[in-house]
């Protein structure tokens, strides 16, 4: 129902919201990005691979999304330049004017102002672009919902969780146009999942799969890699490459040198009015341009920045048994990426936002609630300009807090230990930190599992008079 509301409010705002809200007549406000992905899309749909990743073409991400747009980037479609006004009037009769092509379309802003003269622009690939990105961005609400319920997040919590999660997800597709970076943070979460379940195979095809569509998910690989092990460890690392590797033989073969150096070099504008300097930007290794148009690589610094989340991958193994807290360490380091940036821009917190908000559903009401309003408050304030510094500050204070906030959610107490220990014992081990008792009342996931309820019925079986072995006949079975 969320995704539904979602879907429509994103149709409206794009499609009404300049006309009803801006009195713009036939305003259409497109995703910032979002025809850089189409054109790629259109490139790769006609076979010119060497294109997509060409100077000046603008897609730095790796292309499965592109094989999902590509149906569309077959379709040739059409467009319309609108004259809605003639010397600051608006015009009762606006006049319509065909285009050809809606590549040129999606790429300049609108409305347009030529002499005296203003025009909107009406890229006919929009109507299908537009609805296709936002079903695309969903999958990012069905994956938190599901790691919430792998914790036992009780319904009412994953009812207001999804609501916050819908609300911050605004930023990433309808206003700048990026679901690969939805698809690749929900498929990352399905794989972490299925590594919490030990199922380690679907877990790498998954995280491949992710990494695929955008490399920012990288950074909570080593998490994956810890919780599988030393012997599953290649078997991870293999199928986490092998998709994103095939999708780009393509590309590579057309174009090494462009698209090697878009993948890995990763150029980025700080300087650009759309785009924000952060604190690391100097150390950024210069690519060309001048002043707005100036280039820095932003691809060695993410790879130092991978060797952090490394040592948090490292620092995690001690929580191999507390799925609550690897979430909390993904979180982690997907942050990290947003601390060490060197450009930034305003939807890069929404991956660490996301997962953090699943980890503060395990915490108490008011945590709960803060960490809401964090998540609100955080990604409202990105949308604002002003200087760079306060900017990336806020930015990242906003992150840090809601880590802060969530760094001891209430623990998950392993099956086993209900079933192993009696009565007393087992309500021993499931206290909270704070020494009470965990109650359905103020635990915020209360579901219990067969071996829980198990556990509670056999335990009554030690009233019984009789010789007892070194085991409890409950733990044996």
């Amino acid at each position: 129902m969320v995704s539904v509301v979602y879907v429509v409010l994103g149709l409206g705002f794009c499609f009404r919201w300049g006309p009803v809200v801006r009195h713009i007549p036939s305003l259409w406000i497109r995703p910032t990005d979002l025809g850089v992905s189409y054109n790629a899309a259109t490139a790769l749909a006609h076979g010119h691979f060497g294109a997509i990743y060409q100077p000046g073409a603008g897609y730095l991400a790796y292309p499965a999304l592109l094989f999902v747009l590509a149906p569309l980037g077959a379709i040739s479609f059409g467009g319309s330049f609108i004259e809605i006004a003639a010397n600051h009037h608006l015009l009762h009769h606006p006049v319509v004017y065909t285009a050809t092509s809606s590549t040129n379309l999606l790429i300049a802003g609108s409305p347009v102002f030529s002499s005296r003269e203003e025009y909107v622009l009406h890229p006919d690939a929009l109507v299908a672009l537009i609805p296709t990105a936002l079903v695309l961005s969903c999958v990012a609400l069905f994956a938190c919902d599901a790691l919430a319920e792998r914790l036992r997040v009780s319904r009412s919590r994953r009812v207001a969780l999804v609501v916050a999660e819908a609300i911050i997800l605004w930023n990433v597709t309808v206003l700048w146009g990026h679901p690969e970076d939805t698809v690749a943070v929900a498929l990352a979460i399905y794989a972490l999942i299925f590594a919490m379940d030990d199922r380690f195979t679907g877990a790498g095809w998954l995280f491949g799969a992710a990494f695929a569509f955008q490399p920012l998910v990288l950074m909570m690989f080593p998490v994956l890699i810890v919780m599988g092990g030393k012997d599953r460890a290649m078997g991870l690392i293999v199928r986490g490459v092998v998709p994103a590797a095939v999708v780009t033989v393509g590309p590579l073969v057309a174009n090494f040198h462009d698209t090697f150096h878009a993948l890995v070099t990763q150029p980025t504008f700080p300087y650009n009015f759309e785009n924000h300097q952060t604190p690391w930007t100097f150390l950024a290794q210069r690519q060309g341009g001048s002043g707005a148009e100036t280039a820095v690589g932003a691809g060695p610094m993410r790879i130092a920045v991978l060797a952090l989340a490394a040592g948090v991958g490292w620092w995690a193994r001690r929580w191999r048994n507390r799925p609550e807290m690897i979430a909390w360490a993904v979180a982690m380091t997907l942050a990290l990426r947003l601390c060490f940036e060197v450009t930034m821009t305003d939807y890069y917190a929404w991956p660490a936002l996301a997962v953090g908000l699943v980890v503060a559903a395990r915490c108490s009401r008011l945590r709960f609630a803060a960490s809401i309003a964090v998540a609100i408050l955080t990604t409202v304030v990105a949308q604002w300009n002003f200087g760079w510094l306060p900017w990336w500050s806020i930015d990242v204070a906003g992150v840090a807090g809601l880590l802060v906030i969530t760094s001891r959610p209430v623990p998950l107490v392993p099956a086993t230990e209900h079933v192993a220990g009696l009565g007393r014992a087992t309500v021993a081990q499931g206290r909270t930190r704070s020494g009470s008792e965990p109650t359905e009342k103020d635990t915020p996931g209360h579901t219990r599992s067969p071996a829980v309820v198990q556990g509670r019925s056999t335990s009554g079986s030690g009233k019984k008079k009789g010789p007892r072995s070194g085991k409890d006949r409950s733990g044996s079975r």
